[in-house]
Order: structure tokens, then C-alpha cells, then sequence
């Protein structure tokens, strides 16, 4: 049985005509597959995933989560599917923590790069060409006595569109934002969600790199560590990382 961890949307079906879905990929099928992902769920372990992005102005805590997924929720072939369409999105406080958890208070329509994307006063998105290309420039349009905001890109991924990276926005300035196309996933036991802000994997996991030559992952989990590797039929190959790596520093360049 293979399970599929994104929504048949619209986004989906539209990156399915353009051939641009990206796939990381596990088979819980083998008996020793099978009986490390019944030790993960027993501990109640997730899914960990994060993206990077470049730019000036990015918070320094950390990268917000991209996806967390229970592993209690796996079986058979789990799908997960990455399609790189962005949103931006604004949160309306500045002091950003390891504990913090960026809720996308507002979140624009989907945004191409080379795109500028400007937020008023009343939280409304207006959009332009303009911006250098692969990135998106994000202009603070709120008066200048307003409240610094911190603002970011959201991917689609697992069904929806979820933050990835965070920039500090100040009133009546732009931040310039290049989305990249670094992974970075492990499994872990802690509360992170989708959104929480962490600076470094609490496990050893891998890291891998989408572009047209690499879409596809097939993952498998290390008996003992619970590290991530690539299969040996894999179409593409990963690099495993270690517990406690810095992950701005992995893939925010």
C-alpha cells in the first residue's frame, strides 16, 4: 500500500502537467524497515524537515520548521511531495526565539520569483514585476512608526503551504528573499510543529539538494542511529548529517 502525504489540490495537479513535483520517498516494507519504523513509533518520533533560503535580514535563531510529520501516521510507501511554488507570508512580532512558533498571520497569493510583493497598512498583498530574478523582494508598505513584523517564504509541501525561512521586516523597507532548494530532514523526539523555529537537528538525519537532475529521493532509515540514508536504488544520492548540526549554516547558502 503506498501512502501519499499530499492533498490531490490544485497546486498539486498543475506541478503534476509542469513536471515539477519533488519526492522524498520511504518503504516500510522490509523487515528492517518495518521494525525501526515500529521503534519510532513507539517513541513517538516525527519527521523533521527544513529548506534553506538566502537573503539579508534573516532571523538568526534559526529556520522555522517546515514540516513535521508523526511517524505513527506511516505505513506501507510514504510519499512525501515538494512543489516549488511559494507564498510570502507576515507575522506580527519581531523577537524571535528558539521557542517561538511563526503562525503566518497573513499569507499572500502564490508568488513567482522575480516577483515584488508589497503589504499595506491593512495586511493586504499587491504584487509587481521587478525583482532580481530567482528571488522575490518583500516591501514593508506600513507607516514608519508601525511595528517591525517578520516576514518569510511558505512552500508546498504535504498538502499546504508552510514557512520555511524568516526575515525581519521593518516598516517602509524591503528584505530580498532566494528561496534554495536544500533539504534537510531527521527524525527526532521533540514538540516541533510546522512553523517552530529550531537552529540545529536534534538527530542524525541527511541532507540533499532538488534541481532537475535530482527529484526524486528513496529514503530509508539506520537501524541503531535511526539516521537517514538513500536507498541503493535510489535515483539520487544523499549526505548523511549529525546530530546537532547548525542549520542555518547547512542551507542558507
Amino acid at each position: 500500500m503506498t501512502q501519499v502525504l499530499d492533498l490531490k489540490t490544485s497546486p498539486f495537479l498543475e506541478a503534476i502537467a509542469a513536471g515539477t513535483i519533488y519526492n522524498m520517498n520511504f518503504d516500510w516494507s522490509s523487515a528492517e524497515q518495518n521494525a525501526i519504523l515500529s521503534e519510532l513509533q513507539n517513541g513517538n518520533y516525527k519527521l523533521f524537515g527544513y529548506k534553506g533560503a538566502t537573503g539579508p535580514e534573516q532571523v538568526t535563531a534559526g529556520l522555522p520548521t517546515w514540516f513535521a510529520v508523526d511517524y505513527t501516521t506511516m505505513f506501507g510507501i510514504t510519499n512525501i511531495n515538494y512543489i516549488p511554488k511559494y507564498k510570502v507570508y507576515f507575522y506580527n512580532e519581531a523577537n524571535i526565539g528558539t521557542d517561538t512558533t511563526i503562525t503566518m498571520q497573513a499569507l499572500s497569493a502564490e508568488v513567482s520569483l522575480g516577483t515584488i510583493v508589497e503589504f499595506d497598512q491593512t495586511g493586504r498583498f499587491t504584487t509587481k514585476p521587478g525583482a532580481p530574478a530567482g528571488t522575490i523582494t518583500v516591501v514593508n508598505k506600513q507607516s514608519s512608526t508601525s511595528n517591525t513584523l517578520t516576514t518569510g517564504l511558505a512552500a508546498y509541501v504535504n498538502g499546504a503551504y508552510a514557512p520555511f525561512c524568516a526575515f525581519t521586516s521593518r516598516p517602509q523597507n524591503a528584505v530580498n528573499m532566494a528561496p534554495n532548494e536544500k533539504v534537510c530532514i531527521f527524525a527526532g523526539q521533540t514538540g516541533l510543529v510546522s512553523g517552530s523555529v529550531n537552529a540545529s537537528s536534534t538527530a542524525p538525519g541527511c541532507t540533499f539538494e532538488f534541481n532537475s537532475s535530482n527529484i526524486k529521493y528513496d529514503l530509508k532509515m539506520i537501524a541503531n542511529t535511526l539516521g537517514i540514508t538513500n536507498t541503493a536504488t535510489s535515483p539520487s544520492s544523499v549526505t548523511e548529517t549529525a546530530s546537532d548540526t547548525n542549520l542555518g549554516q547547512l542551507l542558507n547558502s
